[in-house]
């Protein structure tokens, strides 16, 4: 287990020499390797890279482990009877000596063929960068994520106790790809479909889905300046940066000229940015949705002050519709939050309406706002109906009502059968 400056071109030769001397035949052997991949450029054979923590930038060959070393070390380990599994996660975000020549994407390209008899699992397609957020298990990326959570047993589909490299394929196909949208990040799978890669705990995987099932739905930024930078010509550079700097800022849809937003809808016509497009797309809409669900929080978590920070703050409040919006339109109507979002978008829109209400001195027109809230709020349920905020708004609405209106409860409670 090498990491971080353990992880040096010398330490990973002699771990890989040590797996062919340790491993038996019949045994199986699990090469993982997450960090940068690249090709160096001082030769006409480019040769493919797995970087290690010394490699230098400017000589692979000097620290870095060449693809051709790896495809012997597992040809080796065939050749004794050994199984081996590799899984690598070796397309990330970074500014690369091969960025010009696509040297992340010629590595992965490199991996994915098959070498001898080996099964490989990989984070994306060669054309695609790997990404990694807080929302992934505090900070990793979402292939590694879901991939530990599949062989832990999520990625059973047939209940045997075991998981095949198909069952593992389709399982990372469904769930990084959804989660990683709208940027694209498709993993795939090389090797014997049918090769058992983990056999399930009935224990560790009882504790995963109950962990599971405590877990509510986030969606968070992800790293993209490494990846923005390797990209982007000298003429551009200044208005990625001043993207950046805007989402850190909170200038998301104004001051017109020097917003997110603005800088957002340029940078999508660069051409040499399409591959970070979606990841532009994804950060956008992030962070026009983060103050939104710190606002939701402090509601659910009933703190006095924090709750009458937000709610009685009308300027805040009146432009998150408008930032749910927007983030609507960038995630678009296939993305598994679309729902979630649609019903806080008309949730601030009920508020915005009850606020009008409790304002309004003429009784019809009061009731008329009133019955418009409590539209969109039972819109808003049907489209998330285990959503305890909205409930907490009804039943809110009902009880400033005079005279007292009933309970809530009764939105969703069954006819009587007595």
């Amino acid at each position: 287990m090498l990491t971080n400056a353990e992880a040096t071109g010398g330490k990973f030769a002699m771990a890989l020499t040590g797996l062919i001397d340790e491993c038996k035949p019949g045994e199986h052997a699990i090469i993982y390797f997450s960090g940068h991949g690249d090709v160096e450029t001082k030769t006409v054979f480019q040769l493919g890279f797995l970087l290690c923590h010394d490699s230098p930038a400017s000589n692979y060959m000097g620290g870095g482990f060449n693809l051709v070393n790896l495809q012997a070390v597992i040809s080796t380990l065939a050749a004794n009877g050994v199984q081996t599994l590799v899984v690598t996660d070796a397309c990330r975000a970074g500014k690369l000596a091969g960025s010009t020549v696509n040297g992340a994407q010629l590595t992965n390209a490199n991996l994915a063929k098959p070498w001898n008899n080996e099964v490989k699992i990989l984070s994306c397609q060669p054309n695609e960068f790997s990404i990694e957020g807080e929302q992934w298990g505090g900070g990793r990326g979402v292939f590694s994520y879901h991939l530990v959570e599949g062989l832990t047993g999520l990625a059973d589909g047939n209940g045997d106790k075991a998981v095949n490299l198909m069952e593992i394929g389709r399982y990372l196909e469904e769930r990084v790809p959804t989660e990683a949208a709208p940027h694209p990040q498709v993993p795939f799978t090389v090797g014997d479909r049918l090769a058992t890669v983990a056999q399930v705990d009935a224990d560790a995987l009882a504790l995963l889905e109950m962990d599971k099932s405590r877990q509510s739905t986030s969606f968070k930024t992800t790293g993209m300046r490494g990846l923005g930078d390797a990209l982007l010509s000298k003429g551009d550079s200044a208005m990625y940066q001043a993207f950046l700097a805007a989402l850190d800022s909170g200038n998301l849809l104004e001051p017109a000229g020097n917003c997110a937003d603005d800088y957002y809808r340029q940078l999508v016509k660069v051409e040499g940015l399409r591959p970070v497009w979606g990841l532009m797309r994804r950060n956008f809409a992030a962070a026009l949705q983060d103050e939104v669900q710190q606002a939701l929080n402090a509601l659910m978590e009933s703190d006095p002050y924090e709750v009458n920070h937000w709610r009685f703050n009308a300027e805040r409040y009146s432009r998150y519709p408008v930032y749910l919006a927007r983030s609507l339109e960038l995630v678009g109507e296939n993305h598994y939050l679309y729902k979630t979002l649609l019903a806080r978008k008309l949730y601030f829109e009920a508020y915005a309406l009850m606020k009008q209400a409790s304002e309004e001195s003429d009784p019809v027109r009061r009731d008329s706002f009133r019955l418009l809230a409590k539209a969109k709020l039972l819109d808003a349920l049907r489209l998330e109906p285990s959503a305890a905020y909205l409930y907490h708004a009804i039943g809110f609405m009902h009880f400033n009502t005079v005279p007292y209106q009933s309970d809530s409860l009764f939105i969703t409670a069954s006819k009587p059968t007595e």
